[in-house]
């Protein structure tokens, strides 16, 4: 994790926390008639890894879509931009690479607060922005925007799937930790309810904020609730040290059951090791899905990152530019206004099988998983132990969303 957190922190200094890295060209063809894509991801704090991460997928997207010659005989040129995560230094990077780069379409942004700060920008600025990362509810509710596309699942999502197994899981006495940020609030919100339906209690619950590095006052807490369960919501190195941390004070040994929502993931393994086995997640992607377009997506992947296999948040981002690229392939063009009109409700093969843009708030319908961190042969992976269909996990439109 650290190895791969410092480029990252490297880059920002060298770049700029908003200026576009390398050639305007960097991660597909330039010139002035390229369809031309921002990506701003994070470079700093805990969400580095995932930022650096989602970029590498939009390159791996574009870098096949122009070696396959491109879209509607036009080469993708992919601006790479950075952020630090916070709404105001993304959309800075945002307006950058519209007013001064030519972008039409922005992928890559991180978090709900940023998006939702986006997506108020976006007709403004004449783009279309395609989420594979921010998951709250509200950017398709009252955040929702007509330029706006979400492919990664809202939390709702995540989280039915999740309520689903939850009444088969260990543990009566459940205490809650999330980051304090929307979408911890709103997973821990869906959890409570999910929790009394599924005749569980919650007998805590606590915030703490994005980038905290000590955990004992969180933890002592949690000690003296005698929770018997825990339903976690902590992100890349935050999730790295809460769960380091919670095993000095031998936390996991009071629980029947630790519940993550995105708090392990693949790359932060290595840095968990063995102590998060028999550890439960939402698992949005499922890698060993055998449809047809996933496993070449799979290998191709492997051959050109020295035999890894994509997560979640490389899956997702990469699904987002096959979003993007479908709605340019429609339209016949890449004006925003037409290839938004070409992705209302249009369905396409994809790596997690057949999904459809939902007309009436642009998300996209695709199952979600849930998953145990097992011990395969040596190292940990996801068993997958449960699936739920998109149309099964998706709440109606919000009556909040005005496109």
């Amino acid at each position: 994790m650290q190895s791969k957190l410092l480029p990252a922190l490297t880059a920002l200094v060298i770049c700029g926390s908003v200026a576009a890295c390398g050639a305007p060209g960097s991660g597909g063809a330039g010139g002035s008639d390229a369809i031309k894509v921002a990506v701003i991801p994070p470079s700093s704090g805990a969400l580095a890894q995932f930022g650096s991460d989602a970029a590498e997928a939009w390159k791996f997207a574009v870098d096949e879509v122009n070696a396959a010659g491109g879209i509607n005989g036009k080469k993708v040129q992919m601006i790479r931009a950075d952020t630090d995560a916070t709404a105001a230094t993304t959309l800075r990077a945002a307006r950058s690479a519209v007013t001064q780069d030519g972008a039409k379409f922005i992928g890559g942004v991180m978090t709900s607060t940023e998006n939702g700060a986006l997506n108020a920008q976006l007709k403004g600025l004449n783009v279309l922005s395609f989420n594979s990362l921010g998951k709250d509810d509200s950017l398709t509710g009252k955040d929702c925007n007509a330029n706006a596309f979400r492919a990664v699942q809202s939390t709702t999502m995540d989280m039915n799937a999740l309520a689903a197994t939850l009444a088969q899981l260990p543990g009566d006495r459940w205490a809650v930790q999330a980051v304090d940020y929307s979408t911890g609030h709103t997973s821990a919100d869906i959890f409570r309810e999910a929790a009394r339906k599924a005749g569980k209690q919650v007998v805590l619950e606590q915030f703490a904020p994005l980038n905290t590095t000590e955990f004992g006052t969180y933890i002592s807490k949690l000690v003296a609730s005698n929770a018997d369960a825990l339903f976690a919501v902590e992100y890349g190195a935050d999730g790295i040290a809460f769960v380091n941390q919670a095993e000095q004070f031998k936390l996991n040994e009071r629980f029947k059951t630790v519940l993550g929502f995105n708090m392990v993931s693949e790359p932060l393994f290595p840095a968990l090791g063995d102590k998060i086995a028999g550890f439960y997640n939402n698992l949005g992607y499922d890698v060993n899905s055998t449809d047809p377009k996933n496993t070449a997506f799979v290998r191709e992947w492997a051959d050109k990152h020295a035999g890894a296999k994509p997560y979640y948040v490389e899956a997702d981002s990469y699904l987002a530019a096959q979003m993007l690229f479908a709605g340019i392939r429609k339209a016949g063009t890449d004006d925003p206004a037409a290839v938004r009109k070409a992705l209302q409700d249009l369905s396409f093969d994809s790596i997690v099988g057949p999904v459809t843009v939902r007309g009436g708030d642009h998300q996209l319908i695709r199952p979600s998983y849930v998953g145990k961190v097992v011990d395969n042969g040596g190292h940990l992976a996801f068993e997958k132990v449960a699936e739920a269909p998109g149309a099964a996990i998706t709440p109606p439109v919000s009556p909040e969303c005005k496109l």
